[in-house]
């Protein structure tokens, strides 16, 4: 009995704290008070402004360091030419994302996508001129 109170009393709860909280989040209406459209409200982007990439340059991709091994559909993921699964570099670029190992071998990997990547990458810390420039940078 007390348990099934509890409950009623936790929805009701809720209940009024969503009601309080939506009282004041009024959505805006599709049209002014003049018959026409209302203004979208301009939003800043979500993301602070250290962790956003710098407009107006042109990204060839991104690369990232991976040095655990890359589990992938249940599989540890080995380099097809010298078998080595650590210490990985992963390249997101509009082809695909790629796969370098510490011997310099590369394949696209189309079992991982930009979303993959973007869920697993961290903030860019740092730009670089070239590839070259960046693998080192990454200890490659």
């Amino acid at each position: 009995m007390f348990g099934r109170n509890r409950e009623l009393r936790e929805r009701r709860e809720a209940r009024q704290r969503w009601e309080a909280w939506s009282a004041g989040h009024v959505e805006p209406s599709l049209e002014s008070g003049h018959g026409e459209p209302a203004a979208t409200p301009v939003v800043d982007d979500f993301l602070p402004p250290e962790l956003r990439l710098p407009t107006g340059e042109e990204l060839a991709g991104t690369l990232m360091a991976h040095d655990l091994p890359l589990v992938l559909d249940g599989e540890v993921r080995a380099c097809s030419e010298c078998s080595s699964y650590r210490k990985w570099i992963v390249a997101s670029t509009p082809t695909g994302v790629w796969l370098r190992c510490p011997a310099g071998h590369q394949q696209v990997e189309p079992r991982l996508d930009a979303a993959w990547f973007n869920r697993t990458s961290g903030p860019i810390t740092a730009q670089h001129a070239s590839y070259e420039e960046c693998l080192r940078f990454l200890g490659h």
